[in-house]
């Protein structure tokens, strides 16, 4: 039986043994995040840690929600990846 949680927003958490299991369609990996975004994986873990991607760890790998990437993605339409307002986008 698999149980589904959503994490809380913008905070980082770890699955324990008490904690449901979430369902990870909901979830991409740092890497998908960053293809999806045009960011280096280093950055995707530099906006976690800023609380600016929602996240959780499962196992060693970080899960990104979802939904806050298409949200940036829709703020930052149409600016060049060095567009110094991309960074300051609230997810």
């Amino acid at each position: 039986m698999i149980l589904l949680a959503t994490a809380p927003s913008n905070k980082s958490f770890s699955l324990s043994r008490s904690t449901p299991m979430p369902d990870l369609k909901d979830y991409m990996t740092t890497k998908e995040a960053a293809d999806k975004l045009g960011y280096h994986v280093v950055t995707i873990h530099k906006m976690i840690q800023k609380k600016k991607l929602e996240s959780i760890k499962f196992g060693n790998t970080q899960m990104i929600s979802r939904e806050p990437v298409g949200k940036y993605l829709k703020e930052t339409k149409g600016m060049s990846k060095n567009d110094p307002r991309r960074g300051k986008a609230e997810v």
